[in-house]
């Protein structure tokens, strides 16, 4: 292999740090505040089976991932794995869609966490109102501080991220269970979607019945796994490929688990009967840690909330530039995105762009989506941030913003889940015994039903249309084919970069040769 090849520092990243990637990539304590609201505003009172079936889905997920990060590791995370077991074409597509939703879901975090979750806690304790302009001066703080961590080297960013996650995911589990043990409400008809017809029944019709409201829960409940494979593209600064295969199975069964354990507290701690209010609340979840956990447990929730934002960012930005580093080097984009800083070792370029594109992305769909639902320019600056049309307009901005996310995602994990298929189709691989049940059970069926799980979704998210759900579907479809059309032009007029896509360093391969060598 060619020295000249632009290579990332190997062996500085372990099995800790790889999970706590994962954790901080899916942000749970964000997402507490944040997704846990809006899945609320469709599922109600099953929000916390929204948050069950979507992990069981990431559960299911974690199969796919483990086979793939056997056969490949590098910067390219995805991008390599599909490569690998299914070829450039779609390797393509999904290096191209996958940075998109790290993005998309970045700009989203300064315009919740700092335009609803900051304004209603200083409202909320103290009595004080900020401006409705409040979250753009804060996406320096959630978008390009925490770029800049990322740039300048990856033992500062993992030393933060692995004390920041582990510490959050601890938190949340002990305080949860506190308030399920004090709520009066528990119940295990929260995860029966056909008992709750007389108290919801009318909420649910309007956007075509409990299943609906579960499947558009479901949009929030995958969403709050968006980071989800965040160490995939650690796999070439990792001491050892194994640490990543670990981190991919570990991160989600961590995250997955206090989630919805969370979800359900605060469902019962809110009131089972009364979750109509708890999305047009602002900041439920802290509400009612304020309420079982006093102003310390209120406090601390929010706290923890905003550190997760920032390292959230910090994780998703970091994988979204590795990616689009590991295609410069490929040709696949510009030589621009394959550049490495001399001193800091980072993708530094890639890295600035992703910051760059968050910002913007944040600025324009605060805007115009906020615009489309009935805040005008000035209202959103000069209003009160806890007043009702900035409220409105930057809820609207976060489904849209997170919902583009998830199509991203969703494509990302069609194609992953389609690879391992194909890869072991292609393998012909003999099996005997019990292995002959169990092959096509990992290997074509749970790949299946993951997928299956995922176009319910989407096709929930679609029909009937919601604003401003369906209308991100429609901007995520846009990317995707624009993704489909630019992988077809690499084709045709780079011949040499599409046939080494995703091919050009794989760390795995590089351990077996050096083990082979011994």
């Amino acid at each position: 292999m060619s020295v000249n090849i632009p290579r990332l520092k190997k062996g500085v990243v372990g099995t800790l740090e790889a999970v706590a990637q994962e954790i901080a990539a899916m942000a749970p304590a964000c997402d507490t505040v944040a997704f846990i609201t809006s899945a609320a505003a469709f599922a109600f009172v099953l929000t916390p089976l929204a948050f069950l079936l979507a992990m069981v889905t990431m559960f299911i997920e974690v199969n796919t991932l483990y086979h793939l990060s056997k056969r490949h590791a590098s910067a390219g995370g995805y991008y390599g794995y599909v490569a690998t077991a299914f070829g450039s074409f779609p390797a393509i597509i999904t290096g191209l869609m996958y940075p998109v939703y790290q993005i998309a879901s970045t700009a989203a975090i300064p315009v919740y966490v700092a335009g609803i979750v900051l304004p209603g806690v200083l409202h909320y304790f103290w009595g004080i109102t900020l401006p409705g302009w409040v979250w753009i001066a804060f996406i320096t703080f959630f978008i390009l501080f925490p770029i800049f961590l990322a740039m300048i080297g990856i033992r500062p960013q993992m030393k933060y991220i692995r004390y920041a996650a582990l510490t959050e995911v601890a938190f949340l589990a002990i305080t949860s269970l506190i308030i399920i043990l004090k709520a009066p409400d528990n119940t295990i008809n929260v995860f029966n979607p056909f008992a709750w017809n007389s108290v919801y029944g009318s909420c649910w019709n309007k956007i075509g019945g409990p299943m609906a409201g579960l499947g558009l829960g479901m949009v929030f409940g995958l969403t709050s796994f968006i980071g989800y494979g965040g160490s995939a593209p650690l796999g070439e600064e990792a001491k050892s490929s194994r640490a990543i295969t670990k981190a991919l199975m570990l991160g989600v069964f961590v995250v997955g688990v206090v989630l919805t354990e969370v979800a359900y507290a605060l469902t019962v701690g809110w009131g089972i009967n009364k979750m109509v209010s708890f999305a047009s609340c602002g900041i439920p979840g802290i509400v009612v840690y304020t309420e079982f956990l006093g102003i310390a447990g209120g406090l601390l929730l929010a706290l923890f909330a905003f550190n997760s934002a920032f390292s959230d960012s910090v994780a998703m930005q970091s994988n979204a530039g590795r990616v689009y580093f590991a295609m410069g080097r490929d040709g696949i984009l510009p030589k621009f995105f394959s550049y490495v800083h001399p001193k800091w070792v980072t993708p530094s370029k890639s890295l600035l762009f992703v910051g760059i594109s968050a910002s913007a992305l944040a600025l324009a769909s605060g805007f115009i989506v906020g615009y489309f639902a009935g805040t005008s320019p000035s209202q959103l600056i000069y209003c009160p941030a806890t007043s009702k049309p900035v409220f409105c307009a930057l809820s609207a901005t976060f489904d849209y913003l997170t919902t583009i996310a998830l199509v991203g995602f969703m494509v990302a994990h069609f194609i992953n889940n389609t690879a391992v298929m194909v890869l072991f189709a292609r393998l012909k691989e003999r099996h005997y015994g019990m292995n002959r049940i169990i092959h096509p059970f990992l290997h074509y069926i749970l790949p299946a039903i993951a997928t299956i799980i995922f176009a319910f979704v989407l096709y929930e998210s679609i029909w009937p249309p919601v604003f401003p759900v369906t209308q991100a579907v429609i901007t995520g479809v846009s990317v995707l084919i624009f993704s489909i059309i630019y992988t077809a032009w690499i084709r045709v007029k780079k011949p040499e970069a599409y046939r080494m896509a995703g091919k050009t360093v794989n760390i795995v391969e590089e351990e077996r040769r050096e083990q082979a060598r011994v």
